[in-house]
């Protein structure tokens, strides 16, 4: 008579057991950049390297509307990462179809640089600089 009371109880512990000791998920919050980023307009100007860009671009949130030669392009970031205080990490998409992982370091809170993770000529990852590879954005 023991072992058909016991039977149960222990089959029914085994099922209510895991269900109390599952770890939690993590939540999926987004990253944005600095509120000095967001919402604001910038200009992107360029490096040492390439010709007189001055392209108004408006930030809201991680989106960005870029107005270069009468056309807007709308740009977002995915998949941003805090590394420091001034640096992230995540993918520019320009497109639906293309996209680039980059570097963003912030200098203050009206300049800040878009680094490629590769940049034609160097070799290395996040390797250019303001006077070679980086998109530059001031207010």
């Amino acid at each position: 008579m023991m072992k058909k009371v016991i039977a149960p109880a222990l089959f029914s512990l085994a099922f209510i057991m895991p269900l109390g000791t599952a770890a939690n998920t993590a939540s999926a919050k987004t990253t944005y950049l600095p509120r000095s980023i967001r919402s604001h307009v910038f200009y992107r100007t360029t490096d040492g390297t390439q010709g007189g860009y001055h392209d108004k671009t408006i930030f809201k949130g991680n989106r960005m509307t870029v107005k270069s030669y009468g056309h807007y392009y709308h740009w977002n970031l995915t998949g941003l990462k805090r590394h420091s205080k001034t640096i992230y990490y995540g993918r520019l998409h320009y497109s639906k179809k293309s996209s680039q992982l980059i570097k963003i370091k912030i200098y203050s809170s009206k300049h800040f640089d878009f680094i490629p993770k590769h940049t034609y000529g160097l070799t290395g990852n996040y390797k250019g600089t303001e006077d070679f590879g980086a998109i530059i954005f001031k207010r």
